[in-house]
């Protein structure tokens, strides 16, 4: 079956036990990987439990195509809820998943766990779409952009929780700043919240967000002030990775923000590779197609690719873990991966 827009967040928030398999794809990877990490949190008792999650990669699928099945039939070893995770570029892959989805179907498969497979922009006419919208047990959740609505519901549940109010001027300067990526517009919505201070640090009567406040901590670059870090981490430049970032920090950068615009990144890279690598996958993506930030993009492009990249994309995902469970500061750990991830492309770059 297929979500509208209006149910998606229920879908994922509130899943029904008779959905087996989800595909949650999108052009806007925040918002993608945002309802992903919603629907392994409602599913299993502990996200981190590495009994309970299975993480596959579309290498994964190619080396061992017998293995999605097997790992969806798979007890569980202490009897909780189990779920198998598969991270895609695009269709690249995905032979065994339409496979698996047709036994769900028909009933020759027995599924012990429940399948989230997450990916970029899928077309109408594409394996992935074709099989999951018209099955039962099957459901397709499409993530596009938000739009000014949902953007406004956004940021009032995040301010509301810190007992902010969002003055309509800084509202109508801010909107449209924030669109485009939910991890990114979540991002700028928690570094105005710590500028502000949480509900138990500020004084009294400062609780309303002003314009003022928007101009101060609003970065018209910034897309290019994050790509000044992540490009040298990405390159194998450590020292250069390293200042920019400590620059970015110093000057009141958010390392959540940084984390997810990496993953975002990493993400970037990997659709371009599924497209083809040439100049219209670049172009289609998003990524910058002339000057010295497309001459980077490409380099970076050339250096992370296959298992590398899948490998990259991991250790983002477990530094965004290890910032939600432990008690290090976010900016530490961030910093770390970026310095592992510069090295590493140091040593490929030689």
């Amino acid at each position: 079956m297929k979500a509208s827009a209006r149910d998606a967040d229920a879908r994922v928030s509130k899943p029904d036990p008779s959905i087996r398999a989800y595909l949650i794809y999108g052009p806007d990877r925040g918002l993608t990987h945002e309802r992903a990490q919603t629907l392994v949190a409602a599913v299993l008792e502990d996200p981190n439990d590495p009994f309970a999650l299975t993480q596959l990669t579309e290498e994964d699928l190619k080396s061992d195509p017998a293995g999605l099945a097997d790992a969806m039939a798979a007890m569980s070893l202490t009897g909780s809820k189990r779920l198998v995770r598969v991270r895609l570029n695009g269709e690249t892959g995905s032979g065994p998943i339409v496979e698996l989805i047709k036994a769900l179907e028909d009933g020759s498969l027995a599924a012990e766990a429940v399948l989230l497979v997450e990916s970029g922009d899928l077309t109408p006419r594409g394996k992935l779409r074709k099989t999951f919208e018209p099955a039962k047990r099957a459901i397709s959740i499409a993530c596009y952009a938000d739009n000014a609505h949902s953007l406004e519901s956004l940021c009032e549940d995040m301010l509301k929780v810190e007992d902010l109010t969002l003055s309509r001027d800084a509202r109508d300067l801010w909107m449209p700043r924030l669109e485009g990526d939910r991890a990114l517009a979540r991002g700028e919505i928690e570094k105005l919240i710590l500028y502000k201070g949480l509900r138990t640090q500020r004084a009294e009567g400062e609780d309303d967000v002003t314009r003022e406040d928007i101009e101060a901590i609003a970065a018209d670059q910034g897309e290019a002030q994050l790509d000044a870090v992540l490009a040298p981490a990405l390159l194998g430049l450590m020292e250069k990775a390293d200042s920019a970032y400590h620059r970015s920090i110093t000057a009141g950068g958010s390392a959540v923000g940084i984390l997810r615009a990496l993953q975002r990144r990493l993400d970037q890279l990997g659709a371009v590779h599924a497209a083809g690598g040439n100049d219209g996958a670049m172009a289609r993506s998003g990524a910058p197609r002339f000057g010295p930030q497309a001459d980077a993009f490409k380099r970076q492009l050339s250096l992370w690719r296959g298992r590398r990249l899948d490998h990259a994309r991991q250790l983002a995902f477990d530094a965004e873990r290890a910032v939600k469970r432990s008690g290090a500061p976010a900016e530490a750990l961030v910093g770390d991966l970026l310095i592992r991830l510069a090295r590493g492309a140091a040593q490929m770059g030689r």
